[in-house]
């Protein structure tokens, strides 16, 4: 018994698992080769057939064994059936009532392929001046984001729009690795600011106006303190004449020019302004978010004619992960937009504001001396026309080109040309 078992135990791990049903026959009688010639003339699958002496075996398909016994009763073949080989069809045919087993195939081969088509996750690399945010918001305006399908992603547009709308970045490449979106950006290198120099120029005035003090430090100065400019006239000349040789020599010219000028500016500040402020009346909203898909926590809708809101979301985290599902919550706050008729002396009191700032971001490095102030009064505001007198930097470079054809001396003279 216990050799018997073994056997069965060696035959059941030799039989091997095969999409069709198979059987192993041994035929024995009298002589086997009418038996083998009626299953050559017959449409019995037969194969690794071997004949010795009164023993035929070989293997059919389960399916011909009927069709096999009946020739081998004709031709008085007694058959043994030595083993069959386990059929895979077969083995999944005891489960066909399991509904379970094939929902959960279709169901993980249905996630399976959404994952592999879907955006789970957009990383952005070479990026240290402009923020994530800023990239992920420009994506999500053309619809990319995390459950996006990749086939409707446009990588070339989202690369041309990221070049075009963010300034720092110089070159954006955009690729998928599986259902990770990798975003691969090169920011400009910022250009360190270089003082030329070597390249000949002159002083000019940046305005109308009257010079105060000079301090030269290269170059030829060729107007006193005290003395009038008009807006690009030369202060300061780069092209300086050898009084005893007779030779020019080219200079950068380098100066400090204060002068006395005027600056004019004009504001206008409407009677009538509008003016948007919250009444206090907020409505919010929950949603469980799977990807893109919304599925609404609180059935409430606001009912505003104007407002303004705010979403927050907040992902499930696993194991320190972000996974793809969370809680958007809405805000949405109603807004009364009132238009406020303002009185002279309030909008007198707004334009003096505006000039506050003027001064204060435009007038910052110069001296005011004297403000002269207009205002007239319209129909639908108030307009302040301002003239002020500073007194400040008025001298600006100006590169001059040199005659390609014209020798440049390589020394200068040691003169003190600043006088």
């Amino acid at each position: 018994m216990k050799n018997n078992s073994k056997n069965n135990m060696k035959n059941n791990q030799k039989i091997p698992l095969t999409l069709r049903e198979y059987c192993r026959i041994r035929a024995s009688g009298r002589s086997p080769y009418p038996l083998i010639n009626a299953i050559r003339n017959s449409s019995i699958s037969c194969t690794e057939q071997s004949c010795k002496g009164e023993i035929f075996s070989c293997q059919i398909l389960k399916s011909d064994l009927p069709q096999f016994q009946k020739l081998a009763e004709f031709h008085h073949m007694h058959l043994e059936i030595q083993e069959q080989e386990r059929s895979l069809f077969r083995k999944l045919k005891r489960y066909r009532f399991r509904f379970g087993i094939p929902l959960g195939i279709i169901l993980s081969a249905g996630i399976l392929f959404y994952y592999s088509n879907t955006i789970t996750n957009i990383e952005i690399q070479g990026n240290s001046i402009v923020q994530d945010s800023v990239i992920l918001a420009m994506l999500e305006e053309q619809n990319v984001r995390p459950g996006t399908w990749i086939t409707e992603i446009d990588m070339n547009h989202c690369e041309t729009l990221l070049r075009i709308q963010i300034p720092e970045i110089s070159w954006a490449g955009i690729r998928h690795h599986g259902n990770k979106l990798v975003v691969e950006v090169t920011e400009e290198t910022p250009q360190v600011e270089m003082l030329q120099e070597r390249t000949p120029c002159h002083i000019i005035a940046r305005y109308d106006a009257q010079i105060t003090n000079v301090e030269v430090y290269s170059g030829q100065l060729l107007c006193l303190i005290g003395d009038g400019v008009a807006k690009g006239d030369i202060i300061v000349n780069g092209m300086i004449t050898d009084p005893e040789t007779n030779q020019q020599y080219y200079r950068h010219s380098y100066a400090k020019i204060t002068g006395i000028y005027q600056q004019k500016t004009d504001f206008t500040e409407p009677f009538l302004t509008s003016r948007t402020e919250l009444t206090g009346n907020s409505v919010r909203q929950k949603w469980f978010r799977l990807f893109n898909l919304r599925i609404p926590l609180q059935f409430v809708h606001p009912e505003y004619s104007e407002f303004q809101s705010t979403e927050r979301d907040t992902a499930f985290q696993f194991l320190g992960k972000e996974l793809p599902c969370g809680i958007l919550q809405k805000t949405t706050s109603e807004t009364e937009t009132s238009v406020t008729e303002r009185s002279e002396e309030e909008v007198r009191l707004a334009l003096n504001s505006d000039l506050v700032r003027y001064e204060k971001n435009f007038l910052a490095d110069t001296e005011i001396l004297d403000r002269k102030l207009e205002f007239q009064t319209t129909p639908d505001g108030m307009q302040c026309h301002a003239v002020y007198t500073v007194k400040g930097e008025i001298g600006m470079t100006s590169e001059f080109f040199i005659d390609k054809n014209q020798s440049v001396p390589e020394t200068e003279p040691d003169t003190n040309l600043a006088s």
